[in-house]
């Protein structure tokens, strides 16, 4: 007997650019878990993939492949990856007319950070990027999946990481916080600013990397990664201290200009 499968309607608040959220979330997957295509994002949740896409003329996202008893969790994660109740106007009030981003909003408007479906998979996923680029990440991504089968604390410390590509003190520092995250001592439900404590007192955790899950994942509207090359480029600078001096103009919403610098070009 199949078992049935229910289709959500999820809510979004206008405007809601679905096709740049998808192009920018396709190169931040977790390979072989979730993918885009066809203007839809696919979820891996065992015998049948969740897929989500945009109706836009109901302003709604539509959740197809959904159990039953699984409706209320997995709208509470597609809300949450997409940031669907997103209040643009203050954003766009604040920003759009400086340099940097009156292109880049006109082009895109309605530009959100993306959250995370799983919040220890985006944890894994950031410590795996740092210091390399986009692409390096997704590989070491893959690497990682192949080894684990799932992003999970208990696979993680169950699987053999031996040389995976990547320096073993970056491996040490995700198997620090699997057992961080089995033993309690992570709650990613707890309110943002306990989280980001408890991150820093773990290796690998450093202000690139709880400023980047801040703004993913604690939902800070002014966190800034300073140190970030992409950020440093796009916005034509040269240092860090350079970026964090323009970026005072972009207060209290540092967390989405990053994201319109990293996301959106101005051509």
């Amino acid at each position: 007997m199949t078992e049935e499968r229910s289709i959500l309607r999820i809510p979004v608040r206008a405007p809601f650019p679905w096709k740049a959220l998808l192009e920018y979330l396709s190169f931040r997957l977790i390979p072989g878990i979730e993918r885009v295509e066809h203007d839809r994002y696919v979820r891996e949740t065992g015998s049948r993939p969740i897929e989500v896409s945009f109706d836009e003329e109901n302003g709604s996202l539509l959740a197809k492949g959904v159990r039953p008893a699984e409706e209320s969790a997995t709208a509470a994660r597609i809300a949450n990856l997409f940031d669907v109740q997103f209040q643009f106007d203050p954003i766009q009030m604040h920003l759009a007319g400086l340099p940097l981003f009156e292109r880049r909003i006109a082009k895109v408007p309605g530009m959100r950070p993306l959250g995370a479906w799983n919040p220890f998979e985006l944890c894994v996923r950031t410590i795996l990027g740092q210091q390399v680029t986009v692409a390096a990440a997704g590989t070491l991504m893959r690497r990682w999946v192949e080894r684990c089968g799932a992003i999970t604390p208990s696979c993680v410390l169950a699987a053999d990481l031996t040389s995976i590509g990547m320096p073993n003190k970056r491996v040490e520092f995700i198997r620090a916080l699997a057992r961080g995250v089995l033993e309690q001592e992570v709650k990613f439900e707890l309110p943002w600013s306990e989280v980001d404590s408890v991150l820093k007192s773990l290796p690998g955790f450093g202000p690139w990397t709880r400023a980047y899950l801040a703004i993913r994942l604690g939902r800070e509207p002014d966190a800034l990664p300073a140190s970030d090359l992409g950020l440093i480029r796009a916005a034509n600078v040269n240092t860090p201290a350079e970026l964090s001096r323009i970026a005072e103009a972009w207060r209290p919403f540092r967390s989405y200009a990053a994201t319109y610098l990293w996301a959106v070009g101005q051509e």
